[in-house]
């Protein structure tokens, strides 16, 4: 063999070679940074949940704030109606009071009348009657009437005066409750206050874990993104290898057998939960839970996770490119690496993730993209 012919074969086996290693290289690295990949999706996944529970706290918290502010509120309203009652209260007995002063002035009044007239009309005094006296029956007679008169006079201004007094003390009384429940009134005030402002405290903390909750789904969703597009070039670079994958399937079976409803279909979307537009890249089936979720083919079974947006999913790959993502479920069924088959259940139809009720959630994957799954199931 001449040393030309050698040089061109040693040349095709080390270009072989380095094609080769350059395949694998590719693959290797594009495996790592799945992992990664996967990884920070993961990381993602815990630092929602934990932005969730404390969403949930705070929720929790602003019911028991609204309780509390409904009971105070309660409390100072009653206190209102006492402060009124008592102000008619004390409004009453001021007209007594005032009734009853004016009834002693009369009587003194009266009294001071009474004895002006005697002496204008010249009427004995009551000294006259006693150092003058014409007989000693005559003098019994005045003295007993004096008596009388002077009796009647006391008792008439003492009784006023006892009236007097016990009213003034009803509403010394009523002024010193008045007096307490206006303290009470006002603590309940500031009570009331302070619980108003920790709500808004609460309510305001909550808006900012709505944003960090909304921002972190984000990055989850753009991470899945990459994560699938990654998926897609292992995809492309094993296919350029000598024994490319081949999907062998032809029409995928139904995921949910006995339930055919599909109640919400691929296509962009106003999301239910985040209230964005944005595309719903598979299929709703309606399905009680519990209920089987089957694969569509045989196939291996790449992916079976928990993730925040996709609840409990499984991923299938059917080869040559085709996958089919199930999510959402109660219970996964299979591990990464399982071989399935047509029609096996892999998951139990639930609420998981970010979901609004019991479904399935069914999508078909091209490459790594998600297509409608349709045309696959038709």
């Amino acid at each position: 063999m001449s040393k030309k012919i050698l040089s061109i074969i040693t040349l095709i086996v080390v270009i072989t070679s380095c094609a080769g290693w350059t395949f694998a290289s590719s693959v290797s690295d594009l495996k790592d940074k799945q992992n990664q990949t996967q990884q920070n999706i993961k990381d993602s996944e815990e630092k929602l949940n934990q932005v969730k529970e404390e969403k949930n706290e705070t929720l929790s918290e602003i019911e028991e704030l609204s309780t509390q502010i409904t009971e105070s509120q309660d409390q100072l309203n009653k206190l209102n109606t006492q402060v009124k009652e008592l102000e008619k209260q004390i409004k009453v007995v001021e007209k007594e009071l005032k009734d009853a002063q004016e009834k002693q002035d009369a009587q003194q009044k009266a009294l001071e009348q009474r004895i002006v007239a005697q002496y204008k009309t010249g009427t004995l005094s009551y000294w006259e009657i006693l150092l003058n006296p014409q007989s000693p029956l005559e003098f019994l007679s005045n003295l007993h009437m004096f008596n009388k008169i002077a009796q009647y006079d006391n008792d008439l201004i003492d009784s006023i005066e006892e009236e007097k007094g016990k009213i003034e003390k009803n509403k010394e009384d009523l002024d010193n409750k008045k007096s307490e429940l206006k303290i009470a009134k006002a603590n309940a005030e500031k009570e009331n206050v302070k619980l108003k402002n920790a709500k808004a405290q609460k309510n305001s903390k909550l808006a900012k874990l709505s944003d960090e909750e909304k921002k972190i789904q984000n990055q989850i969703d753009e991470e899945e993104a990459e994560l699938a597009n990654i998926k897609k070039q292992i995809i492309a670079a094993q296919a350029s290898s000598n024994t490319p994958p081949k999907y062998t399937g032809g029409k995928l079976a139904w995921p949910t057998p006995g339930y055919y409803t599909i109640t919400s279909k691929y296509g962009m979307r106003i999301h239910p939960i985040f209230h964005v537009w944005k595309l719903h890249a598979g299929i709703d089936l309606g399905a009680p839970k519990g209920a089987n979720f089957v694969a569509g083919e045989d196939g291996t079974v790449i992916t079976s996770r928990l993730s925040s947006s996709y609840g409990n999913m499984v991923i299938i790959d059917h080869g040559g490119g085709i996958t089919t993502l199930y999510a959402h479920g109660t219970t996964r069924l299979v591990s990464v690496g399982d071989k399935v088959k047509r029609g096996q259940a892999v998951l139990t139809v639930g609420s998981t993730g970010n979901s609004t009720g019991n479904h399935a959630h069914f999508e078909v994957r091209v490459n790594g993209s998600a297509v409608d799954p349709m045309p696959y199931l038709q």
